[in-house]
């Protein structure tokens, strides 16, 4: 590596991308990185499903966040907090748009294979957009192949391969493993393959761990 060329850590990211706390981290590492210049990172996005017991079409969001939070105050007061949070970030939810919550192994899928064409983590970032900004349902397929279409797939393509069942097992004994591994909250962080933060963190503690990562080359 030349003294021009930034230096990258790998960050594994385990994630969903219906999860407020996951596109969070995103922009949670985007943060630290803009704020240390020669410093760059090779995100790499790993799926995981907070709600693998939603039916494939999803579930009406009054009634997931009843089920999840107990009331609707104590929903308003959850979401209210998540999006001061993000507010630290520049993201700005809209909640009051979404009206489904969607199961999100179809578009796990469709992030696997953007893999493929080197677009997996703007696929990841489309689906948080369409989601958290628009209220779209990103589980469904049409939705699905038009934001795949915008980061530069093939629609075609992505229409023909989420019809067919390629790769459902591969991405089911990933799901699996990390539930095996002890993973039940998002996002993880493993960075450089040695240090793990769980959640979102102060941008200053994540930093230190990148930069301890570099120490303990």
């Amino acid at each position: 590596m030349s003294a021009a060329e930034p230096l990258q850590i790998p960050i594994d990211v385990i994630g969903d991308v219906a999860s407020a706390e996951c596109f969070i981290g995103l922009r949670l590492i985007r943060a630290v990185v803009a704020s240390a210049p020669g410093l760059a990172v090779d995100i790499r996005w790993h799926p995981f499903e907070i709600n693998p017991e939603l039916p494939p079409e999803g579930q009406e969001r009054a009634a997931f966040l009843e089920e999840k939070y107990g009331t609707p105050q104590e929903a308003r007061e959850a979401l209210a907090s998540l999006a001061e949070i993000a507010r630290e970030f520049s993201l700005a939810f809209a909640f009051d748009k979404i009206g489904r919550q969607p199961n999100t192994l179809e578009a796990h899928r469709v992030v696997r294979l953007a893999r493929n064409f080197d677009a997996e983590i703007k696929m990841v970032e489309a689906l948080f957009g369409a989601f958290f900004h628009d209220g779209q349902d990103i589980g469904d397929r049409r939705v699905l192949v038009a934001l795949a279409a915008k980061t530069g797939l093939d629609p075609r393509l992505v229409a023909d391969f989420l019809a067919g069942a390629e790769d459902i097992e591969a991405l089911r004994q990933e799901l699996t493993g990390f539930r095996a591994l002890g993973v039940e909250h998002v996002p993880r962080f493993i960075i450089a393959g040695k240090n793990t933060i769980s959640g979102i963190v102060p941008p200053e503690d994540f930093a230190d761990a990148l930069f301890g990562s570099i120490e303990e080359e």
